[in-house]
Order: C-alpha cells, then structure tokens, then sequence
C-alpha cells in the first residue's frame, strides 16, 4: 500500500508560479464552494503544512486541494503525463473529459479507503482535488465540480 501513496504523492504537482500567481491553495476554492460541492457545511479551508496544500472538512466529508512544486526535477506536467501513464497494481487511473485541458481520477481499486482523487492538467498547471467520506461514485461529480472551480481560477 505504500507504493499507492507514493505515486498519489507524486501526482500532487503546480509549478510554484501558478500559485505565486493565484494565491494560496485556500484562495482557489472558498468554502461556500466546498459546502455546496460537498453538502455540508464546512469549515474555513486550513493549509495542510504548506500553502500550496488546503483541506476543508465537515461532518463526515472532507475535501483537499493540492499542489506541490517540481519534485526530482519533473516538472508539474511532467508529473502529470506519469500519473495518467501509471498502472501500479492497486490504483486505478480513469481518464475524464470536460475539466481543464486533461483529467484523471485516481484511486485504490475497490475501495474508498482513500478518497477519490481527481488531478488536472490546466495549461501548464497540474493540481488534484481530493474528496473522503462519499461512495466511488458519489465522489466523482462532487471532485468534478470543484475541480472545475480551480481550473476556472487558473
């Protein structure tokens, strides 16, 4: 299960200029926008360690936007090709149409255990927006919508 995270880990990638730009991970969706994607009243979004993390939660739902600088010297959508590439046992890529200029969801096989994960590739930005607590595919049009709240900003 580790190398699950990792690669999850790996897709979570903006170039540090994209966000310079936009503001923080916090500024790209607001709550009113997480409350509505989620259906439930959620609190202020919280930077997760760094400002290009945010994580929203409330009753039993939660969503995370996440962005991480060039890593190992791959860029942002060099990260994002590998992610969409990736056929790690246990994971599952499945592509999606209409959010920014490409889309996957990304998650474990046959559970929900760690959300559902949905990474975009808006020109040359790459960002994932995760979401807990909803069925498979309860989750897919709530990160969707979410999604296309940030590519919107980008």
């Amino acid at each position: 299960m580790r190398t699950g995270w990792i690669v999850a880990a790996l897709l979570l990638v903006i170039p540090a200029g994209a966000f310079a730009a936009a503001g923080e991970a916090c500024t790209l969706l607001t709550d009113a926008q997480v409350t509505a994607a989620l259906g439930v009243t959620v609190s202020p979004g919280t930077p997760i360690g760094l400002p290009t993390s945010c994580q929203w939660a409330g009753k039993g739902k939660i969503a995370t936007l996440t962005a991480n600088n060039t890593i190992a010297g791959k860029t942002a959508l060099e990260r994002f090709d590998t992610g969409k590439k990736s056929n790690v046992p246990g994971i599952t890529v499945e592509p999606v149409s209409g959010v920014g200029d490409d889309a996957y969801y990304v998650f474990y096989s046959g559970t929900n255990r760690a959300g559902l994960g949905l990474v975009v590739k808006k020109g040359k930005n790459a960002f994932e927006v995760r979401v807990y607590g909803f069925d498979l595919e309860q989750a897919k049009p709530v990160a969707r919508t979410l999604a296309q709240n940030v590519a919107g900003k980008l």
